[in-house]
């Protein structure tokens, strides 16, 4: 096992788990005078994991 690869993959999860999280409740995100739109949550949650399943992978070999 690879620990640090291990540990990346782990924050990939847990990333992707907030923006589920997110789209799942609907909250709003406001950075100052702007919305955050919900698409952004969508891809961050196929990117992370993608990522995050790519790294698993590496860390077994």
């Amino acid at each position: 096992m690879k620990p640090f690869t291990t540990i990346a993959a782990l924050l990939f999860l847990l990333v992707a788990a907030a923006h589920a999280c997110r789209a799942y409740m609907g909250w709003a995100i406001v950075a100052g005078p702007y919305d955050v739109p919900m698409w952004v949550s969508y891809g961050g949650v196929i990117v992370p994991l993608i990522l995050a399943i790519m790294l698993f992978r590496e860390a077994r070999s």
